[in-house]
């Protein structure tokens, strides 16, 4: 279901292959599979490196997930519709649903 108000994060965590666990401020937890964006954009191929990708934080109170070196921002409005076009996705194992 969506969300009434724009979808906020209250954490993010590193996965494997390139995943982010995603917490947001409703108690709503996600899973979201960045590895095909990495290889798809050239601006986000900095995230490539494990090391690199693993540095995630939150930014902006919650409305952005980043990388402070290299400088790459996601909105968590667009964490959370790629999260849900993942579960929807007839490749189940792209992503895992977890909450409410």
């Amino acid at each position: 279901m969506l969300p009434r108000k724009r979808p906020r994060l209250s954490s993010v965590e590193p996965l494997a292959d390139f995943c982010l666990a995603l917490t947001f401020v409703d108690g709503q937890q996600l899973r979201v599979d960045l590895s095909q964006d990495l290889q798809r954009y050239p601006g986000l191929k900095p995230l490539l490196d494990p090391e690199v990708f693993c540095a995630v934080t939150l930014g902006d109170e919650g409305w952005t997930v980043e990388w402070l070196d290299p400088d790459i921002q996601l909105g968590a409005d667009t964490m959370y519709l790629d999260a849900l076009a993942q579960i929807s996705s007839p490749h189940p194992a792209s992503a895992v649903h977890t909450g409410h």
